[in-house]
């Protein structure tokens, strides 16, 4: 089969490899869609340490069942699925309470040496699918794992419902946020990034003020949009120093802030503003099964439009093409969806 290896720091090749064969409990997935997840983009240029040559990326996708494994009894050949990507044990102390994707014993498709769904073919656990409705082209389909990490930091933001909400990046994640939040009725919805065409879509994501903080001090916005107060949540989707001190400044006192921002692995923080205005700081990490749940109900449902974040489709030949720009001049481009 057919699949784009990663062999090193820039170093992506389409290549012939063996076809995977499935385990009992496994399925075989016929990948008709697959995302490329900023974290992929960091693993291609090789400065993450998370992608072990040689090994295939991806774990935003879906496809179709293509053969069972032994012991499978509850899915059909010809499902239509997007899989949970990660791995879990199910019998560690964090399985046990239901924390699946705290797994002490955890494997994530596409990453370290575990290969992905930048493939023809991928295997999973039977217990990682969800079906997607006919009516779900495969592209929106693979969007459920990203829907999923939005999804997770907006649940710890808690009740949002008559809320002044800010969203710091307008990444993919960041994006996603945006129209998670929005469903869940604040008064008002700011969105912060330096690029206009984000923005842009961010205002179709139901963003009710956007902000350049190029131009525009956010936590002047922020009180503006709130009576003086300031933001009752920030939702934090960059993770760089200024992106968290903006989050942070434009809170109320008693603000919430969710980080669920990945890039730095150190930042600078006061520490003093934290303590003395009583800010509270949430991580947000992955999503778990119920939260996987949740967005696939949204989109077969077609509840929520995901679809202005996709940028491109285009087919795995051209995923190293791909790659190469959006490692380098991405411009414009948010999402980048490999199919069949």
């Amino acid at each position: 089969m057919r699949a784009l290896v990663y062999h090193g720091p820039e170093d992506l090749r389409l290549s012939d490899v063996p076809e995977p064969k499935p385990a009992p409990g496994e399925v075989l997935v016929r990948v008709k869609a697959c995302g490329i997840c900023g974290s992929d983009v960091h693993g291609y240029l090789g400065i993450t340490g998370r992608r072990l040559p040689p090994m295939i990326m991806g774990h935003e996708f879906a496809g179709e069942v293509a053969a069972l494994g032994a012991g499978v009894a509850g899915v059909a050949v010809g499902a239509r699925v997007a899989v949970y990507p990660i791995a879990f044990c199910g019998v560690c102390a964090q399985c046990r309470r239901g924390s699946v994707h705290h797994c002490l014993n955890k494997k994530a498709l596409g990453v370290l040496d575990c290969n992905g769904a930048m493939a023809e073919y991928v295997c999973v656990p039977e217990r990682s699918l969800f079906e997607i409705g006919d009516n779900v082209p495969f592209e929106i389909g693979s969007m459920m794992e990203p829907l999923a990490v939005a999804c997770r930091a907006v649940n710890l933001a808690g009740d949002l419902a008559g809320k002044t909400v800010v969203v710091v990046g307008a990444g993919t994640i960041g994006l996603f946020i945006t129209v998670l939040a929005k469903a869940k009725g604040p008064a008002r919805l700011i969105v912060s990034d330096l690029s206009d065409s984000r923005l842009a879509v961010a205002r179709r994501m139901g963003a009710d003020r956007v902000v350049d903080p190029s131009k525009e001090k956010l936590a002047e916005v922020a009180r503006a949009e709130s009576d003086g107060a300031g933001a009752d949540v920030a939702l934090e989707a960059v993770g760089a120093t200024p992106t968290v001190q903006q989050a942070m400044g434009c809170l109320r006192l008693g603000g919430t802030a969710v980080w669920v921002g990945n890039s730095a692995k150190m930042i600078e923080v006061d520490m003093q503003e934290v303590v003395t205005r009583e800010l509270t700081v949430l991580g947000s990490f992955l999503y778990s099964l119920e939260e996987f749940r949740i967005v696939a109900e949204l989109l077969n449902a077609r509840t929520i439009d995901v679809s202005p974040i996709i940028s491109a489709l285009a087919p795995m030949e051209r995923g190293v093409e791909y790659f190469r720009r959006l490692a380098k001049d991405p411009g414009p481009l948010l999402k980048v969806v490999l199919n069949a």
